[in-house]
């Protein structure tokens, strides 16, 4: 005997099905306020150590920050190891700020210089060309302010640098060719120094097999930060622009994408709650998470919106069959991909596949519940007028 679940869409009162995932929604809001950030995008260094240290990582932060003379750094324990989240080393900080002023300066200074010499040689054939004259004299200044300002920000870039011995008196300092790539050199060999100095330390109060490393200065991390937020934004409107162009109506393209955005929330409370830190990794689930909750729910808008067999509270039952069937595979795929992850620590398909997991998790409650019950109330009172 084949077992049929009630289609839940006979209901006379839909609205009670949407207070789901409102209240997921909220708890979601609640809980991605306490999200922590990678060093990918708030900047720092994280060291994954294969090792089966048992000791408390209290214990191991307190050594770690003694031995490396800085704050405790933040230890959490991953499946064949730890994970090191350290601050950005202040000088090397401050270092990477200066060079980036410095670029700056050197980007102006190419520019002026190009231009005088472009008059310059416009004034071998066009001697006293008072346009020619005045252009050149303003790019000889230009180069002139732009060689201070490389030469200021080069001098506060090796101070800063001091603790890790950078030499600098062979360089000109009125010189951009030799300052650039002098600049460039110190603040590489200074970064090789620093990781190498975090590694010493950690393996020598760390038993390990093997390590990673990585390091992201602030300056990176927050552009990171602002062009994924700048992304998300941007998938979103087009998103809403494409299902405005199926449906040629706002109502029903806001539903769909309040799914996806929902969805969204759902699994940045989630990663809260389970510790997944948000990085460029996880940001590229949640990208995958949103395709997936688009594709889901223009399936069900579509076919109670556009389709004229049955009800559409039977079409809408069809669809919920047929989508719970997607993402109950995409689940067991994603759960599978999840569990490896774990077991071998691969920290990109661990973020990754969690997201997402939890993103369809809460996608079923999302659609079946909210977005179908919501384009239901929307064809019945489109109907009656």
């Amino acid at each position: 005997m084949k077992l049929e679940l009630p289609n839940i869409y006979h209901s006379k009162n839909l609205k009670f099905l949407v207070v789901l995932p409102l209240v997921l929604m909220l708890l979601g809001l609640y809980f991605s306020t306490q999200i922590v950030y990678d060093t990918s995008l708030r900047g720092g260094v994280t060291v994954l150590l294969q090792t089966n240290s048992t000791a408390s990582t209290s214990d191991l932060a307190s050594q770690i920050g003694t031995g490396l003379h800085s704050e405790a750094p933040s230890i959490s324990k991953s499946p064949g190891g730890l994970q090191v989240t350290l601050s950005m080393n202040q000088s090397v900080a401050d270092a990477e700020t200066y060079l980036v002023d410095f670029y700056s300066y050197k980007a102006n200074y190419t520019s002026y210089f190009f231009n005088a010499t472009s008059a310059s040689l416009a004034l071998q054939r066009d001697q006293g060309n008072s346009t020619l004259l005045l252009e050149l004299h303003k790019s000889n200044a230009g180069v002139n302010t732009s060689i201070l300002g490389m030469r200021t920000y080069f001098l506060k870039e090796m101070d800063a640098l001091a603790p890790f011995g950078v030499q600098y008196s062979a360089v000109n300092l009125s010189d951009a060719a030799q300052m650039l790539p002098a600049a460039q050199g110190a603040y590489t060999n200074a970064s090789n120094k620093y990781k190498d100095h975090v590694i010493d330390v950690l393996t020598s109060i760390v038993p390990s097999t093997s390590y990673s490393y990585e390091q992201v200065t602030p300056t990176l991390g927050k552009f990171f930060l602002q062009e994924l937020q700048t992304t998300i934004i941007v998938a979103f409107v087009l998103i809403f622009i494409a299902v405005f162009f199926v449906f040629r109506s706002v109502v029903p393209s806001a539903i769909v994408v309040f799914g996806a955005a929902n969805d969204m929330i759902v699994a940045l409370g989630a990663m809260a709650i389970f510790k997944i830190p948000l990085g460029v990794a996880s940001i590229a689930g949640l990208l995958m998470l949103i395709g997936y909750s688009i594709d889901t729910d223009m399936l069900t808008a579509i076919r109670i919106l556009k389709r004229g067999e049955g009800t559409a509270e039977s079409r809408a039952y069809g669809s919920m069959k047929t989508g719970v069937t997607m993402t109950a595979t995409a689940i067991v795929s994603f759960g599978a991909l999840f569990a490896i992850s774990m077991i071998e620590y691969v920290p990109t398909y661990y973020q990754i596949a969690g997201v997402v997991l939890m993103g369809l998790i809460g996608d079923v409650i999302t659609t079946w519940f909210g977005n179908a019950a919501l384009i239901l109330m929307y064809k019945e009172r489109k109907e009656k007028r």
